[in-house]
């Protein structure tokens, strides 16, 4: 047994095997509807043996770093249109795990003073040097630097952090008073696990560097934790349905370069658009609109592969 990281209360254990292979417990806590492993994965993600983990080990391409920054580059600009405005020119944002810093250029691209966090230290170099923007390999180093924030985003960055109660608490002592954080993680209430039971992706879905697993309901109790004026929390489904037939017929995971989504729909709309059907722009419409319908109906019952959680000081 261990203790949930969230509420304290003792934890029933189970071994499963994670993606790559290995076979590790897994803890599950029924009052927070949380899964968890009673493991510190920061020193292992500093070595830069995440991606070794959670994609070579499945069978996909490591990225070289251009082509990271490239795909990264098309990840956050969703982001930046939904959370970034003007009045966002000239104040400090923060973002943790920022990677080799592709959200932080866009960023500073329009206005903001970018900084970040990144445990990888070959990133942290990157992104210091290459970009000239400031970043700092461990939250400690940014906390001694007395920089207040006006925002701070964390990317699918919560399921790697092992005290995340008291983690966070930290972040919100960082922002200015009105300030927020916003955060995207996966949720274990996941479509294709729990309702197409597809076994390829159940096999997938446990990385043993990931070891926070989040529904809408325990990203509900660990916000209610924090010392925060408001939360809001909603889900989103990044993944076509297209990735979801992928699923199906290979029972294996496609490189989509985008975390938490793809780019299916958009390719094969493409596809349709250069051909010479006379009837091509009705089909487009279908597809876009069935797409659409798919994952509105899956956010309904929260059960999109993303949760958005945002926090209010």
């Amino acid at each position: 047994m261990s203790k949930c990281t969230i509420c304290g209360t003792l934890a029933q254990g189970k071994p499963i095997k994670v993606r790559s292979g290995k076979e590790l417990t897994l803890y599950h806590c029924n009052e927070c509807d949380f899964d968890f492993f009673d493991l510190d994965p920061t020193v292992l993600l500093a070595a830069d043996k995440l991606d070794e983990s959670r994609l070579k080990s499945a069978g996909l391409d490591i990225p070289t770093i251009d082509r990271d920054f490239e795909n990264g580059i098309k990840q956050s600009l969703p982001y930046l249109d939904r959370f970034i405005s003007d009045e966002d020119k000239n104040t400090n944002i923060l973002e943790i795990g920022c990677s080799v810093g592709y959200f932080l250029k866009l960023l500073r691209d329009k206005g903001a003073n970018p900084y970040g966090v990144e445990l990888n230290v070959s990133r942290t170099r990157y992104v210091n040097e290459y970009l000239g923007i400031p970043c700092y390999e461990t939250l400690e180093q940014c906390e001694a630097q007395g920089i207040r924030f006006k925002k701070i985003f964390l990317f699918y960055v919560l399921e790697y952090i092992p005290e995340p109660v008291a983690y966070f608490t930290r972040l919100l002592n960082m922002l200015d008073e009105g300030g927020s954080i916003i955060l995207v993680s996966p949720n274990l209430d996941d479509f294709l696990k729990d309702t197409w039971h597809n076994p390829g992706f159940n096999k997938f879905f446990y990385d043993e560097f990931a070891i926070n697993y989040f529904t809408p309901k325990s990203i509900e109790r660990f916000a209610s934790k924090l010392p925060s004026k408001s939360y809001e929390v909603t889900t989103k489904q990044g993944y076509s349905f297209v990735n979801h037939v992928s699923w199906y017929f290979t029972n294996a995971p496609r490189t989509t370069g985008i975390v938490g989504g793809d780019r299916f729909i958009t390719d094969i709309t493409e596809l349709l658009a250069a051909s010479d059907s006379s009837f091509k722009d009705e089909m487009i419409s279908l597809i876009r609109k069935f797409d659409l319908d798919y994952k509105a109906l899956i956010e309904k019952y929260n059960y999109g592969n993303q949760i958005y959680l945002i926090i209010r000081k």
